[in-house]
Order: structure tokens, then sequence, then C-alpha cells
């Protein structure tokens, strides 16, 4: 890939000499080596990204000086950087950041578009964009009809490259929010867009999947602008892949077993994997991620979920009875089968050598993480127990010194 703001723009840190199978090769010895149970002759598995066009998530600042400018944080310096255009982007994010350009750079100001406008973010698919543009001051109800314009206008531009494209709209600023067009489909929330994994899979893989019975139209789940998601949809496609092909090998009779499921989120995984497991338990404290899951899980009609608004040390209290909770009055925490723990825990890892024993009493354990040394920290613990099985490394960051990794132990 040809960037001309290598080395200049703060995004894509390992400009030079890139190179992700070393890197890969690096973190597989590091995680492998010092195991009582000879993990380290596994061979790792390493699924790599497409090189340019792979990021569907993006936030930017703007530079108003000089003309008008995205920008982003420069490479080692607390400045700001333009950017006239950014390849590792989703094409259809590519498209819009050329043409907002264009059609805010004659505007003064004090137009009611560009006034205090102080940054841009994008969530994309190849079908939905939402667009969210973010003001230091009160939002003004004159500027809609602005808005709305300029929504036509970007729609009308995208669908000349994608047939039916659908782009929403918001302004926010300190504590408003207002959206401009929604999604046809009055089941998706307006903030949303709707996202299918196997749309990022070749046609065998997703033939393969069908055939072995997963049902790839419930595989979709809804994304929120403010929340996060992963930013790579090509490797979160292999990781989704890469489970549901893997833990029916590793799981017997895995149809009649349940997953406990911490650090949810909005259902990236929750969904999929829902249809290889009777049921699912699964927990998250971020009250948005809860409400967009369960919009999900309305809008599929999906009865084998069980989520739970706690934290993992209140979920470990509940599910070892040494506390009640009053959102659990429904929810019989016995009835479950549990054959296999599943955490993605941020990027300071778990950490906590409580909760980690906890996580051990699980016959199979995925740790899926994108920092390897706090999941080397934690797997000093998980060791005592486990052993790794399986470890998978994922392209998921290029151009940077960050790997997703898919940790799976057993007993």
């Amino acid at each position: 890939m040809v960037c001309a703001h290598f080395g200049i723009c703060g995004g894509c840190r390992a400009y030079e000499h890139y190179d992700f199978t070393a890197q890969a090769r690096q973190v597989a010895e590091m995680l492998l080596t010092h195991d009582k149970n000879k993990s380290h002759e596994i061979t790792p598995l390493l699924f790599t990204s497409p090189q340019q066009g792979f990021r569907a998530r993006a936030d930017f600042r703007f530079c108003t000086y000089e003309g008008f400018y995205f920008a982003t944080n420069a490479f080692g310096k607390n400045e700001r950087t333009k950017i006239t255009h950014c390849p590792i982007l989703l094409e259809p994010i590519q498209i819009l950041i050329h043409h907002i350009r264009e059609i805010f750079a004659p505007l003064a100001n004090s137009h009611p578009l560009r006034h205090k406008l102080y940054g841009c973010s994008f969530l994309s698919t190849y079908q939905t964009c939402i667009i969210t543009l973010i003001y230091h001051k009160r939002l003004e109800s004159h500027s809609a009809d602005s808005l709305s314009i300029l929504r036509d206008r970007l729609t009308e531009i995208l669908q000349a490259h994608y047939l039916g494209f659908e782009i929403i709209l918001i302004r926010r600023a300190k504590g408003e929010k207002v959206v401009y067009g929604t999604s046809q489909d009055s089941h998706i929330p307006s903030d949303c867009i709707m996202d299918n994994f196997s749309t990022y899979l070749d046609a065998a893989r997703r033939d393969s999947l069908q055939a072995s019975g997963i049902d790839l139209h419930k595989c979709t789940i809804f994304k929120k602008e403010s929340l996060f998601s992963q930013p790579n949809p090509f490797i979160n496609a292999k990781m989704l892949d890469f489970l549901l092909t893997t833990l029916p090998r590793l799981i017997p009779n895995i149809a009649q077993s349940d997953l406990l499921e911490l650090y949810c989120g909005s259902g990236n995984f929750t969904i999929v994997l829902s249809q290889i497991f009777r049921r699912v338990f699964a927990t998250e404290v971020v009250k948005d991620s809860i409400h967009t899951l369960q919009s999900t899980l309305a809008h599929h009609v999906i009865t084998n979920i069980t989520l739970a608004r706690l934290n993992a040390e209140e979920s470990i209290s509940a599910l070892l009875a040494q506390r009640e909770f009053f959102r659990l009055k429904n929810v019989d925490l016995n009835s479950f089968r549990f054959g296999a723990i599943l955490i993605d825990p941020p990027r300071s890892g778990v950490g906590d050598e409580a909760m980690l024993e906890f996580i051990a009493r699980f016959p199979l354990i995925v740790y899926i993480s994108c920092a390897p040394q706090t999941l080397h920290n934690d797997l000093k613990i998980l060791r005592r127990t486990h052993r790794i099985h399986t470890l998978a490394l994922f392209e998921q960051f290029p151009y940077t010194h960050h790997i997703e990794s898919i940790c799976i132990l057993t007993r």
C-alpha cells in the first residue's frame, strides 16, 4: 500500500519494514514458551488482512486554518496533521472523506455546518455509513435543512458506487445528539447499522458454514455509532469463522453444552456462537451495549441467549452463589451446563488472580486478546490447570505493533 502520510500521521505506527508474519512469530514465541505441557510445540495459525480498504471505523478532527482538512494526531508529536486520503479505510469512507472536504471547504466558518465543527467519525459497511459530526457548541435547529441536503447529496454520491447505499448523519455536542436519516428497516435503532460477518468471507467459506448448519441470516448484528466494534471486519469474519469451525471439534456434544461469555459487548461473538451452543449466558456492564444486543436478539427472535448487566466480578459472585442480584431474579443459573467460557477483556487483560482462578474452573477457555503482553501475564495463572491447545493470531491492525489473538486452553 502507498500512503503519502506514512511516518507523518500517527494512525499507522509500524510504517517501515512492517511484517505481520515476523511480528506474529515473536508473539507466538512469547506466549508458547515456558509451558510445562509443551504448548511450545504448537504451530500457531496466522490469519492475514487485506492491506488496504480494511478499516470500518475512523475518528478525525478538523484543521480549519489554510483551508478545511481532516486531521489526525501526528506521529510522535502532540499536534495535528492534515489528511487528504487514508487508504486503510473501507472504500465508502474514503469516498466520503473526499466529498465531505469538497463540500465543506467553500463554506464560511460562520456557516451552520462549519461553525464550531470539531471532529467527525465514521462507522461503515458496504451498505450503510453513519457519519457523526461533533461540535463545540449547542446544536441549532435552523441547520436541520442544511444537514438534510448534505445527507441527500452524500447518499447520491455513494449510490453511484454501491446500489441502495444509505447514509445516517448525526450531529453531536455535549449532552446533545440529533439523528438525520434512519435505516429503511424500522426494527433497526436510529443510530445503528446492521452488519453480517459472512459478507467479508469468500463464497466457499460461506457455503461451508451453511453446510455445517449455520444460518448466516441470523449472524447479522447491530452496531451503534458510539460503541466499540471490531475495526477490521475482514479479520473479524475470520475470527468468527475460526471459532465456528474449531469449537465443535473440541467440545463433545457442543449442541448440548452452554457457553459463559464475559465482556460480551454488543454481541459480536454472542450472536454467532449461540448457533452452536445450547445456551449462552452473556454479561456486560455497559448499558448501551446491552440495549444494542437486546435489539439484535429481538430482531432475530433469538431465545437461547440470557443477557445480564454485570461486570466480571459480579458475574463470578453470582455464578458462585456468593451474592444474589435483583438483575438475575428471573434467571436460573443452576440450569446452565457450562462447557466453555469466552472472555474478551480490555487491553489491560484480566489481571486479577481470583478471577483467573474462577475462569480456570471451566474445561475449555477461549481467551480473545488484543494485547499479547497482558495475555502472557494472565496465562501464567491459567496454565497452572490448562494447556494451550490452539493459538491463532490475526492481523487485525495492519501497520501497527498490535496483534489480535485467540488462545484456546483445555484442562
